[in-house]
């Protein structure tokens, strides 16, 4: 059973990733890989040589790590993507990690000892050459070496310190697996990713847990490389997931992270988001479902632009009206402006008595039981919080 599990997240860029995991396993101590190491590399979709040359370098690394790959056949977003690699992760402490990063020697030293320095702090991150926030360190070099030469003087003159935050971005975050089972992964609403690690760095210290950026560790970023092959979905996420952040924690730019976490108790049903369905409460007996009615239900990345919803319901508009069927809208308020998403909805559908919008905001460990009540589930094209919520249901509901 490994100690160590590290989680990397790649989409094409072969030459970036084989750079982060050589560079990583370089960087880790004997120490470390004596107590057991798995590499968990979720490749999401990619269409270059990322599959046939993970196998190889699989094979070249088998005796310093354990490296497991996980093939997606299409890009399913990042935060589908984090959340299977958690659901994956075997060892006591979880490392999650973007593929454009290059990892200096004993970067990871520090990490670990913050970790076991208190019994409270949860996760511990590193300064980044690139970030937003405390960690951010704003540097650029021409060469390794010279990065080599950089973090080790980083390191050593920061070695005392310790920052505590309410906020850090997930490109290079090390939990405890207790703190992952206080409130699981991240929240599937933030759909295709943006505004999760805001969200998910909330829960953290709501459930009691401190995050601290390391000063004896440093790991080079070079920022958001995957994000730019997908402009487009980027910038609509950016916008969509920025306005279900605020109305989820009632916030509005530049509000104080420390008062608002204060303020607020911790309640594993609403700040737990299970990654595996055995995490989720378990569906009621099929018995239970009205098999009489056909009821389908639609749940979709509502404020999205890019989301194709009011064309799948457009597609279904005739079918629906003239069977006997019963169709609900999922648009919980707590990330959404409903009633507005309703009326765009009657606009497609009028009226219709068999039309019913959902407003209920449902605990996320109870998806999986909800979902299971209707006799069909939607899909919807282009749309990452309908493709994870589909992924909950799999095998439990027929999908159209």
């Amino acid at each position: 059973m490994p100690y160590y599990s590290f989680v990397l997240l790649c989409h094409n860029q072969w030459n970036l990733t084989k750079q982060a995991i050589t560079t990583l396993n370089q960087s880790l101590s004997n120490s470390h890989k004596e107590k057991g190491i798995e590499l968990i590399v979720i490749n999401n979709g990619s269409e270059d040589e990322t599959k046939v040359e993970l196998m190889n370098l699989k094979d070249e690394l088998k005796s310093d790590m354990e490296i497991v790959p996980v093939h997606l056949e299409k890009n399913k977003g990042f935060l589908m993507a984090l959340n299977l690699g958690f659901s994956k992760c075997r060892g006591g402490i979880i490392t999650i990690l973007n593929n454009d990063l290059i990892f200096p020697e004993d970067w990871f030293d520090g990490i670990v000892a913050t970790l076991e320095s208190d019994p409270a702090i949860g996760a511990a991150v590193p300064h980044l050459s690139y970030a937003s926030g405390e960690a951010n360190v704003g540097v650029r070099f021409q060469s390794v070496e010279e990065m080599k030469k950089f973090s080790k003087e980083f390191m050593e003159e920061n070695k005392n310190k310790i920052v505590f935050t309410e906020r850090v971005i997930g490109a290079c975050v090390t939990i405890k697996r207790e703190l992952f089972q206080a409130i699981g992964g991240n929240d599937f609403w933030f759909g295709f990713g943006f505004f999760d690690d805001d969200d998910w760095s909330l829960r953290t210290c709501i459930a009691g847990y401190k995050i601290a950026i390391v000063g004896a560790s440093f790991v080079d970023h070079i920022g958001n490389v995957t994000f730019h092959q997908h402009s487009e979905n980027v910038a609509a996420a950016i916008h969509a997931n920025g306005e279900k952040f605020a109305k989820k924690w009632d916030v509005v730019s530049g509000f104080d992270r420390r008062k608002l976490v204060d303020g607020i108790a911790y309640r594993k049903e609403q700040h737990y988001f299970p990654v595996k369905k055995e995490h989720f409460n378990y569906p009621f007996e099929e018995e239970t479902r009205d098999t009489s009615e056909k009821s389908y239900v639609l749940v979709a990345d509502w404020n999205n632009e890019r989301s194709l919803w009011k064309n799948r319901l457009v597609e279904l508009r005739d079918k629906l009206l003239a069977e006997d069927c019963q169709l609900y809208l999922w648009i919980p308020e707590l990330y959404y402006y409903s009633q507005d998403i309703a009326n765009e909805a009657i606009n497609i559908f009028g009226n219709q008595p068999n039309i019913h919008y959902l407003f209920n905001e449902i605990p996320p460990i109870d998806v999986l039981r909800f979902l299971t009540g209707f006799n069909y589930f939607v899909h919807v094209d282009n749309d990452f919080v309908n493709m994870q919520m589909k992924n909950v249901v799999d095998g439990k509901v027929e999908v159209i």
